[in-house]
């Protein structure tokens, strides 16, 4: 009997370990770029957490709609998407973070005014 309760204390650490994994990584091209563009890095993450199943995926719709609010006045280009899965005792997280450059045009200036003398 010492033996089985030895033997349970030993094995249920190792049923209710945890790991992680990383699925897949994309990125996004840069192409057509304009001109003087000015850009800046953005960022966002999402974040799922199931018990036993599967759940929606809103959370990477979430994370996008968020990239995208970060740049309201341009394009988020060369887009890097992280997808990761940590693994635990009968519940799992998924966690999506994405990074980009939000590119702004600069505008043109006008061109210069005739000066009538």
């Amino acid at each position: 009997m010492k033996r089985a309760v030895e033997l349970c204390l030993l094995t249920i650490p190792l049923l209710a370990g945890c790991t992680h994994s990383v699925h897949q990584v994309a990125l996004g091209s840069f192409d057509d770029l304009p001109p003087q563009a000015r850009m800046h890095p953005v960022e966002a993450e999402g974040k799922q957490s199931a018990f036993l199943a599967a759940g929606d995926t809103d959370f990477a719709d979430e994370a996008m709609a968020r990239l995208a609010a970060s740049c309201p006045r341009g394009e988020v280009v060369g887009i890097q998407a992280r997808h990761s899965t940590s693994l635990g005792f009968f519940v799992h997280t998924n966690k999506l973070k994405l990074s980009g450059y939000c590119v702004e045009a600069t505008p043109t200036p006008p061109p210069p005014v005739a000066k009538l003398r």
